[in-house]
């Protein structure tokens, strides 16, 4: 697929079958976010795959208790966030896959490597896309590895203590049909000559 075609057609999703992600595929969406952009060539960003849904449950409670779930507004009809549907507990929506990008703690105080985990996890989610897995960016990882149960797994999975979670990619094959493309907003942007 033409990668601008893919760009426009992919979408956020948040209903998963609990089927696996094959080990391969998850292996080159971990590859595409390698290929990220990054400030200075210096390649910064660590992703850690976790292939285990009963762990990523586990996290996803704690993450979804990290949000305030009242922001009076909502983010999509189908496919129903954390904040439009109170009866969700987990932030990961049963993703049977998840991937965490982290940067250096010390990167906070920096902007770069910040946007470098996202950009990374932009990879991550147009090479699912394009090999048909369907995935959600989520937010709240420095909330999430705050407590200290969270912390311990980072610990036990031999994370650099240097490095922190600033990002989540969920991964899993779509239960339900694919949302539609909304159209964009108009006045979004200027061209200037």
């Amino acid at each position: 697929m033409d990668l601008l075609e893919l760009m426009k057609t992919r979408r956020s999703i948040r209903k998963y079958l609990p089927d696996r992600v094959e080990k391969e595929k998850l292996l080159k969406i971990q590859e595409a976010g390698l290929y990220a952009p990054n400030p200075g060539g210096r390649q910064g960003t660590k992703i850690i795959i976790v292939d285990d849904p009963e762990l990523i449950d586990k996290i996803g409670v704690v993450n979804a208790s990290c949000e305030n779930r009242n922001w009076g507004v909502g983010v999509s009809s189908d496919q129903p966030s954390i904040i439009d549907d109170i009866s969700i507990k987990s932030g990961f929506y049963n993703a049977p896959a998840l991937a965490m990008v982290c940067i250096r703690r010390d990167g906070f105080e920096k902007v770069n490597p910040i946007g470098s985990a996202f950009c990374c996890a932009e990879n991550m989610v147009l090479e699912a896309y394009d090999l048909g897995v369907s995935s959600c960016i989520v937010g709240r990882a420095e909330a999430t590895f705050r407590f200290p149960e969270m912390q311990a797994l980072l610990d036990e999975w031999g994370l650099d203590p240097d490095y922190l979670p600033v990002v989540f990619v969920c991964l899993g094959y779509i239960n339900g049909s694919y949302p539609k493309v909304k159209p964009r907003n108009e006045g979004r942007t200027l061209f200037i000559e």
